[in-house]
């Protein structure tokens, strides 16, 4: 069977930006058996030379303004020159202007688009702001009429879309992990080394943007309560991931104002090999968040063997019920009660939900998987495509 040629879109690239573009980077490897994919993305000043490292061959285009619209300068001409040399246009995020560049180009050339929302519109309080109201009236319900597909990370998404108005066809694909991570052999020496105050510690990992859609505003409150409930000295809490929007100084703040400096870290952002590590130095995980589309970093801790502490908001209640974590709604008494649970579990107890969690993520959750159902939705595309014009 022929090769396809997928264009890979996406307003953000650097890992800065969290899961999205983890996610782009596991598709590009996962499809690399079936398809030749080439990466179309807006890139922030001084940012290029790191994304031609990442994305090998891309196309980038300087961010500008409107910046909040992470509008590339050339992009959307560029896709409209070059859109016929691919089989599918597949687009990601949403109220994005590489989106609707993807849409433009796509439309003209008579090409398949796909777009991945990435939980853009998971609730509704974040598609009410009245530029966003005119915006869907205006653009999304024209380009959603015109995808081939809209890719949902899971059941919670694919309703949202339907309550959004989509009307395309949408496929649920989760994220997934290569099936080698979670076989993994990993070390913590680089993380105790970096961070020596880790060490004869016993450490819960909140990995992430560090941003109040996160659950950071009750973090920090829920485990200065977990500390003063339990009387533990033994536990750390590592708060890993780049600052969003300066956040990271009403987190600091919050900490100060508790007094549990010396129970809890700041690392900043952490990848490749120190996050690995990281990770292995680790117990348990934890993420609070008040919304999510399919957390990466839930993936990334589990093929680490640990067990997870989320919220009902990332959408993986399954994690729980296969007994590799704890599922809590995300208020501040139920994150306490959670984590006051966690600190009391001894390391053996921790590390059989962890084997429970990392079993889920390779019987379920490996790029291999997730590659073989993206292809079939891109040959499927492709053949409507060839039936019946642009969609």
């Amino acid at each position: 069977m022929d090769r396809l040629k997928i264009a890979i879109v996406s307003g953000i690239l650097h890992p800065r930006y969290g899961g999205p573009p983890s996610v782009i980077q596991a598709h590009i490897k996962g499809l690399v058996p079936y398809a030749d994919t080439t990466v179309f993305g807006v890139a922030d000043p001084g940012d290029e030379e790191e994304l031609k490292k990442i994305y090998p061959g891309c196309r980038l285009f300087l961010r500008t303004f409107p910046k909040r619209w992470f509008r590339g300068k050339g992009l959307r001409e560029a896709l409209m020159a070059q859109a016929g040399d691919f089989d599918v246009i597949h687009s990601h995020m949403l109220w994005d202007y590489a989106v609707w560049a993807s849409w433009k180009a796509a439309k003209k050339n008579k090409k398949s688009l796909i777009v991945t929302p990435h939980g853009s519109i998971l609730n509704v309080w974040r598609w009410k702001p009245l530029h966003k109201v005119f915006y869907r009236e205006l653009i999304m319900k024209r380009l959603f009429k015109d995808c081939a597909f809209v890719h949902a990370l899971n059941a919670r998404e694919e309703k949202a879309c339907l309550d959004f108005g989509v009307k395309s066809n949408i496929r649920i694909i989760p994220n997934g992990l290569s099936e080698m991570e979670y076989l993994k052999q990993r070390s913590p020496g680089e993380a105790l080394q970096k961070w020596p105050q880790l060490r004869g510690r016993r450490v819960l990992l909140f990995m992430g943007r560090l941003s109040q859609l996160k659950g950071l505003d009750i973090l920090p409150q829920a485990w200065a309560n977990c500390l003063q409930q339990t009387k533990t000295k033994d536990w750390i809490l590592v708060i890993a991931g780049p600052d969003y929007r300066g956040f990271q100084v009403e987190v600091d703040r919050r900490i100060k104002e508790l007094s549990i400096e010396n129970w809890t870290l700041i690392t900043g952002p952490v990848f490749g090999s120190l996050k690995d590590s990281l990770l292995t130095a680790s117990e348990a995980f934890v993420l609070p968040s008040y919304t999510e589309g399919f957390s990466m970093a839930i993936l990334e801790a589990i093929a680490a063997n640990l067990p997870c502490l989320y919220s009902t908001e990332c959408h993986f209640p399954e994690l729980a019920q296969k007994e590799g974590g704890l599922e809590i709604e995300p208020k501040l008494d139920s994150l306490v009660q959670a984590l006051i649970q966690v600190v009391n579990q001894s390391f053996s107890d921790l590390k059989k939900m962890g084997q429970k969690a990392n079993e889920l993520g390779r019987q379920k959750y490996t790029l291999e998987k997730v590659a073989q159902q993206l292809i079939g939705v891109y040959r499927e595309a492709t053949k409507k495509n060839g039936n019946s014009g642009f969609f």
